[in-house]
């Protein structure tokens, strides 16, 4: 069974996963967000915080391209190792119509031709197999995602937090707002967790709580068939 973690950046979302992989052990499979030593994605996105011209298109459509490979990958993993979808979990750390809202934000200067290429070759890449069957969704406000953004240290963001101070808010401001319509445009099934007040444990027990309701609800269906 496929699952996506989902949020706005510094939601929790790579922890949370890695908990829940801690958890579900030999039972699971996940795939990061993206691989570290990726070389072209980490230099678009150094770029991408640098604000520097004419990057966008190249970088959003890398990024997706790249990530539904990676899920066909993993997809053809868990099928070849034999696991079973029923009670099983293949864990995927943002998924790609969260891409879409990246590219939603970043390509918003560009000329009009160029978010409807984007739009279309989004459209004809993604298939249904590379969706999530379950989306959990970290909810933070734009105050939770700054303490967060600041204590996780990652020197690309914190360096350039200012010149990307109004990228961060009209992302934020986005961010959920999209993600309901896409979730409901493709008929996912979706958990919000509000994690403002929470801290990794307790966002950790709720979300494996939801994935086990989930699992037994949906097995109960399917056995009922």
């Amino acid at each position: 069974m496929l699952i996506g973690i989902s949020g706005m950046i510094s939601s929790g979302k790579s922890t949370l996963t890695s908990k829940l992989v801690n958890f579900y052990g030999e039972h699971c499979l996940f795939l990061n967000e993206y691989e570290h030593d990726d070389e072209v994605f980490n230099t678009f996105l150094k770029w991408l915080y640098d604000r520097k011209n004419n990057i966008g298109l190249g970088f959003q459509t890398y990024v997706i391209e790249n990530h539904l490979a990676r899920v066909d990958g993993i997809n053809y993993r868990f099928n070849l190792l034999g696991m079973d979808k029923n009670k099983e979990y293949i864990f995927l750390d943002r998924f790609c119509l969260e891409h879409y809202i990246f590219a939603l934000v970043n390509l918003k200067t560009s000329q009009q031709k160029v978010w409807l290429a984007y739009q279309k070759a989004f459209e004809s890449m993604v298939s249904k197999e590379q969706l999530p069957e379950l989306v959990i969704y970290l909810d933070i406000s734009f105050e939770t995602f700054k303490q967060r953004i600041m204590q996780r240290g990652r020197e690309v963001e914190i360096n350039n937090f200012e010149i990307n101070k109004e990228y961060f808010n009209e992302l934020h401001s986005t961010y959920k707002t999209m993600f309901l319509k896409l979730i409901e445009k493709y008929k996912l099934t979706c958990k919000i967790i509000n994690t403002n007040n929470m801290n990794e444990d307790e966002v950790f027990k709720e979300a494996a709580k939801l994935i086990e309701e989930y699992t037994r609800s949906r097995n109960c269906e399917v056995f009922n068939e």
